[in-house]
């Protein structure tokens, strides 16, 4: 049996002054991706985990950081681990 995969996407908002520091925070963060800033205050996070309560744990983290007006889930899919062959790369640039 394969392990499951738990993909999902955050959207956070900051404040625009404070988005470099909670940008900076959030890529530390275990298991978390930043996929897009932009200095606005906006944030797309990308989280890979092991189980829903990760994700949880993820956001309710990041939903108290110093700065963060509100984060929320966006997205969320369950698969086995070796159905994935996509790896997450670089962000791709600033939001428009």
């Amino acid at each position: 049996m394969n392990r499951p995969l738990h993909i999902s996407s955050l959207v956070v908002r900051s404040h625009p002054d404070r988005m470099p520091d909670v940008a900076a925070h959030i890529a530390r963060m275990p298991h978390a991706e930043l996929s897009l800033t932009d200095p606005s205050g906006k944030i797309v996070v990308l989280m890979e985990t092991d189980s829903d309560q990760a994700i949880a744990d993820g956001l309710a983290h990041i939903q108290l950081l110093d700065g963060v007006a509100s984060a929320a889930l966006v997205f969320h899919q369950i698969c086995e681990a070796d159905e994935v062959s996509v790896s997450v790369s670089e962000p791709q640039g600033a939001l428009q």
